[in-house]
């Protein structure tokens, strides 16, 4: 396969990102751009020097691509994704998969049976903080990993019309969480509201208990800062994670260091203090951009073969849509 021929379909805030990567990457061409808006569909093509549709079928049948984005919304993830899947072209699905874990799975199975990728977009899984703290979790650094706390909260993005903020937004985390303990919770307890927006949740809170550890996610559309940050305790100390700066601090644990002090009653003040300074380690990650990171992993996947296993994103969903207690 000398050129693969790319095409997005829905380019709004998200979308319009895809273009812009496919523009950049060597053996890869940007063949076609689709939108219902067209003044805006055909400034992008302009752009890129792609062709514009306006709508995605013709597309399919006059473009041929080998790979499709599809950004649109929520709600026309699955019959959108159908189609492509149908037709032979491997599919880039902006999360969350479909608004039902019915429709998801059978994209799922539909892209097994049809022999085309389906790598579904959560892209904090491409942050290179995510990919750093996951190898530090796995050299056991941290020891036991006892509990995650989750903050992604910010100003509502007007351009989300379909979805509420744990399918829209919280998903990111619950994914990230159960990536980190490669697991899914046992329990869940959520606390979803409608503060400022009358037919859809704007705050929630999940509590995730797994088999080993426990994880508090908060996510909003009413706070009027972006945070994207997240925090893990282990038994050896505790990582502080920025996803937007990209940026990891390590404190260290010195419980080990000062035991024989805790273990003698004249030593416990001097513990007490000194364990209060934990060792603290600025952890360097080379900063790349998450979605380009994430396309080249799927058209490498899509040259070579390689399986893409989309189940993780049905298990983010179905937390995601929980509604009551177990």
């Amino acid at each position: 396969m000398n050129e693969l021929v790319c095409a997005v379909i829905g380019v709004g805030s998200m979308g319009k990102n895809h273009a812009r990567v496919y523009s950049e990457l060597p053996g890869v061409r940007l063949a076609a751009i689709v939108d219902t808006n067209e003044a805006l569909g055909q400034k992008l093509a302009t752009q890129y020097g792609a062709s514009y549709f306006l709508d995605f079928e013709e597309m399919l049948s006059s473009i041929k691509p080998d790979v499709v984005s599809i950004a649109v919304p929520t709600t026309f993830h699955f019959a959108v994704a159908k189609v492509c899947i149908e037709r032979g072209v491997n599919v880039l699905l902006e999360k969350p998969i479909t608004p039902t874990i019915a429709e998801g799975t059978a994209l799922i199975r539909m892209a097994r049976e049809r022999g085309v990728k389906l790598l579904v977009g959560h892209i904090e899984r491409f942050n290179p903080v995510v990919i750093k703290v996951k190898e530090i979790l796995e050299s056991n650094v941290l020891g036991e990993v006892f509990s995650v706390m989750a903050r992604r909260v910010g100003v509502f993005p007007p351009q989300i019309k379909d979805a509420n903020i744990a399918v829209d937004l919280a998903i990111h985390d619950i994914d990230i969480v159960n990536y980190l303990l490669e697991s899914t919770p046992e329990e869940i307890s959520v606390h979803k509201k409608k503060n400022h927006i009358e037919h859809r949740e704007d705050s929630v809170e999940f509590f995730l208990k797994y088999s080993h550890a426990s994880a508090y996610i908060q996510a909003n559309w009413i706070t009027p800062v972006k945070i994207r940050k997240l925090n893990i305790t282990g038994s050896e100390g505790y990582l502080e994670i920025d996803y937007i700066n990209q940026t990891i601090q390590h404190y260290k644990s010195n419980y080990e260091k000062f035991r024989e002090e805790l273990d003698s009653k004249s030593g416990f003040s001097d513990y007490v203090l000194k364990y209060l300074d934990p060792d603290l380690h600025e952890i360097h990650v080379a900063k790349k951009e998450p979605l380009k990171e994430e396309i080249q992993y799927f058209l490498r996947a899509v040259i070579s073969g390689e399986e893409i296993d989309s189940t993780f994103a049905l298990n983010a969903l179905q937390t995601a849509l929980y509604e009551g207690k177990s």
